[in-house]
């Protein structure tokens, strides 16, 4: 992933955008099924050993689509929220912020749920916010990262779904693959081609226009 270095010149020069999509069917598994099972449904044992991981693997696919974007919208309820018995969404907050420590990155854009930890998660980004506008040069572009926890307000949306520049990702769970059940995440679709970004815009003012209610 491109993090940022110590002393970091960052381009004004905007990286090449995918136009072409070829669409793709990914499914979360642990390192030792990686490359039977993350284009197929998995054995049992490859369930098995993804429902004992301390720490299931993420869909590298889209931690890689990350780190070279410069615009990332996401519309997930759950996605500050970890799962299992002993959930620790500290380390589920870090994760995801820690996505967003790139060097290309101007716009994080997220639609999320009712979270008792929002003032934590608000603080975290507003520190990325600060530390990538220092590392980065003068004339390069700002960063600017908007937040909603109102997706409650927005109650006709089940899925979660990611949009990377002009890439659309459906999540059949939490967005980068945080579940350890069987989930299976789509890729390769055009955003502007399927209305996606006008939905989210939809969806963003639908929840926060009902939260001021």
């Amino acid at each position: 992933m491109a993090k940022f270095s110590s002393q970091i010149s960052v381009s004004t020069t905007a990286p090449a955008v995918e136009t072409n999509f070829t669409p793709q069917l990914l499914i979360p598994c642990e390192a030792p099924y990686r490359d039977e099972s993350r284009h197929h449904f998995p054995c049992i044992h490859a369930i098995k050993a993804r429902r004992a991981a301390p720490d299931v693997r993420l869909v590298e696919e889209f931690e890689k689509a990350i780190s070279t974007a410069q615009k990332v919208w996401i519309i997930d309820k759950h996605l500050f929220s970890a799962d299992g018995p002993k959930p620790d969404h500290s380390r589920r907050i870090k994760k995801v912020v820690d996505w967003f420590y790139t060097e290309n990155i101007q716009t994080v854009k997220i639609l999320t749920g009712h979270h008792d930890s929002q003032k934590e998660i608000e603080k975290d980004f507003e520190d990325l916010k600060q530390l990538v506008t220092e590392d980065r040069a003068k004339l390069a572009p700002p960063i600017t990262i908007a937040l909603s926890f109102a997706l409650r307000d927005a109650d006709c949306i089940h899925d979660r779904f990611a949009i990377i520049d002009n890439e659309l990702w459906h999540f059949g769970a939490t967005v980068g693959g945080f579940h350890r059940d069987v989930n299976a995440v789509s890729r390769g679709w055009n955003a502007q081609t399927h209305d996606a970004v006008q939905f989210f815009d939809t969806a963003w003012k639908m929840a926060n226009d009902n939260g001021r209610k």
